[in-house]
């Protein structure tokens, strides 16, 4: 069964001699299986739009061109307004290329494309995982839970639109995900009390075995996190939700709970779950691109600069264990108490170093992605501020200046550095990309 249907158009008349539309429709299905591509051969402005109508609810569209077009089809196509990834042979699909397809993503058109001689390539078909990601992404459901006011303030429609009230609407309106809302209360009554202290336990034995160290937390409040992450993972299960954002903060801060969920957040990752810290609406985007475009678990994190030393520091109460996004730990974590013993039950995570990073935020508002890409030197263990804590270099000093702070103060890092990548996915995406670096 195909989880994901993506229409691929063929343009002009084709010739099996000349590229065999059998052989790029199996050449796909082994790079993205569970996919179906739907093909289609457009020689006519009818037949694009008769294309256009059935294909309506699309999340986009590739599209071979390899033989020369009447102008028309190829605008009609793109005026969609769908993103498009657009490949087209050197010779032959040129004429269409230069005159129509680079005119409209001047026109700022969502449309990635390639001229090359060999069109069947891996540089070539491996873009079509963006469209993979894209439609990962737009069937996302995201469950925020926090305290009933907040939800209140969070979810007022326009026009009274606060800005975190216009955050949620536009994440939803420019990338057709989901976002649901439980209240603290509610989400106390149905699933966290419900959980006994014997499931608990199973978990807590779980994390102490596998940490290399258990220095402060009590076994009341391991318990109390092994209880909030089953809650959690119960929650999101019956929900539908991949993506799970408790507003921990906020929700400590009502009385209501006491328990934290850094344990959790990390135990989540392998349950195929995205969580976010503080619930941060800024974050979402970024931990979906990593999770979907590279398979990779992302970092939130406050981060410092020191401009002297060229360096960051990015910190915070948990990171994931699996950072290259396989499917159990991959270094180790010490549980500890942070902020001078005042947080209980977070985790000290020895992230890799002298690995490269790719260091992210969204604004859903602005429509504006920042990115930096820095080198991993270091991790520091000590109980101010937040247990983790990734030293990594780059250029501090410009990041510092060119920082958008319309994006917030958290950062999400993830391994490796993919910033080529999330310039081209920003294509289709439709978002503007400000390299805090350059």
């Amino acid at each position: 069964m195909h989880n994901l249907e993506v229409p691929i158009v063929f343009l002009g008349a084709f010739e099996d001699d000349f590229l065999n539309t059998e052989e790029v429709l199996n050449i796909l299905k082994d790079k993205f299986p569970g996919v179906y591509f739907k093909p289609y051969n457009i020689n006519s402005i009818d037949e694009a739009y008769a294309f256009l109508e059935a294909e309506r609810n699309a999340i986009g569209y590739i599209i071979f061109n390899v033989r020369v077009v009447h102008q028309g089809v190829v605008r009609a196509l793109i005026k969609s307004g769908k993103p498009i990834l657009y490949i087209a042979r050197t010779m032959e699909g040129s004429p269409n290329y230069l005159m129509d397809v680079v005119e409209a993503k001047k026109r700022g058109y969502p449309v990635l494309s390639i001229a090359t001689e060999d069109v069947l390539s891996d540089a070539v078909l491996n873009k079509v995982k963006y469209l993979v990601a894209l439609s990962k992404i737009r069937g996302s459901k995201v469950l925020i839970i926090t305290a009933k006011n907040l939800i209140n303030y969070m979810s007022w429609a326009f026009p009274n639109a606060t800005e975190l009230s216009k955050a949620v609407a536009e994440l939803q309106r420019r990338f057709g995900l989901t976002v649901n809302f439980m209240e603290l209360k509610d989400f106390i009554d149905k699933y966290y009390s419900k959980v006994t202290d014997a499931e608990a336990e199973v978990w807590v034995n779980m994390w102490i075995r596998e940490a290399s160290q258990v220095v402060d937390p009590s076994r009341i409040d391991l318990i109390k996190a092994a209880k909030l992450y089953l809650a959690l993972l119960r929650v999101a299960r019956e929900r539908g939700a991949n993506v799970v954002a408790y507003d921990c903060i906020m929700n400590v801060s009502t009385g209501l709970i006491d328990s934290w969920p850094c344990l959790g957040y990390m135990q989540l990752w392998y349950d195929d779950l995205i969580p976010v810290c503080e619930a941060d609406l800024y974050s979402i985007l970024p931990l979906l691109i990593g999770k979907y475009l590279f398979g990779r678990p992302g970092y939130v994190n406050d981060p410092g600069v020191d401009e002297i030393n060229n360096s960051f520091v990015y910190w915070h109460c948990y990171a994931p264990t699996n950072p290259h996004g396989s499917n159990r730990p991959e270094v180790p974590y010490i549980i500890t108490d942070a902020h001078g013993g005042g947080k209980h039950a977070s985790i000290h995570v020895k992230l890799p170093v002298n690995e490269p990073a790719t260091v992210m935020s969204y604004n859903p508002v602005t429509n504006v992605l920042s990115l930096h890409v820095v080198k991993t030197i270091d991790n520091i263990y000590w109980k101010q501020l937040c247990a983790t804590k990734l030293v990594a270099v780059g250029d501090a000093k410009r990041v510092a200046a060119k920082w958008v702070s319309e994006n917030g103060y958290h950062r999400v890092l993830i391994y490796g550095d993919f910033r080529e990548e999330v310039k081209e996915f920003a294509i289709l995406l439709g978002i503007k990309v400000v390299e805090e670096d350059q």
